[in-house]
């Protein structure tokens, strides 16, 4: 970023939060710079012990095979995000259950434009059989662990999330608790929490 977007001044540089920033050298509007950040959200949905996979149309990574998932956009609630991906992707109806794992990666290490952070889900089958569109994903299906193992390209992040999921089946990830306990909603927020474990099933 060159340019301030308030006021259109070149940035300059300023000592703000124990670094120097870019900010708009214009006192009265204030801009700094923080950088560039995004969020990932990824779903792990399995139906009868095996997991959906899509495989990649688009570089970088065409034809690999991995989970769904993808950016949430700056004004969409992250479960609407991944339950929208999944929709999209392969045409499966599934429902967000609870956040098994992150990945957070910075500066574009992973070959992305900014800083990310990359959420994985568990999301509950609902309906629909995978489909895909030809272009961004060119395969889609439901998959064992043991036929992953003889498929070329499955990313390793998701196989690995995979694994996550289907390991925790009994256990609790983060759910989404606002307006709970106390802890009231708030317009904006979406807040995870660790559900205590059931003493039935313990």
């Amino acid at each position: 970023m060159r340019y301030c977007p308030n006021c259109s001044l070149t940035l300059t540089t300023k000592f703000d939060g124990g670094r120097e920033r870019s900010a708009c050298p214009d006192e009265s509007c204030g801009f700094i710079h923080f950088g560039n950040f995004s969020i990932g959200a990824a779903a792990v949905v399995i139906r009868d012990s095996k997991a959906l996979l899509v495989q990649r149309g688009w570089e970088p990574g065409r034809g690999s095979w991995q989970i769904p998932g993808g950016y949430v956009e700056h004004d969409e609630p992250i479960l609407e995000a991944v339950e929208r991906e999944v929709m999209e992707e392969s045409g499966v109806t599934a429902k967000a259950r609870d956040v098994i794992a992150f990945r957070h990666s910075i500066g574009g290490s992973i070959g992305g434009p900014s800083t990310n952070m990359y959420v994985v889900f568990r999301l509950d089958y609902i309906e629909g059989e995978p489909k895909f569109d030809n272009d961004e994903v060119i395969g889609a299906g439901f998959y064992s662990l043991d036929e992953m193992s003889q498929m070329a390209s499955v990313q390793g992040l998701s196989r690995w999330a995979i694994d996550k999921a289907m390991r925790a089946d009994g256990l609790g990830g983060l759910h989404p608790e606002n307006g709970v306990g106390s802890m009231p909603a708030r317009p904006g927020w979406q807040l995870f929490g660790l559900t205590p474990p059931d003493p039935d099933l313990m």
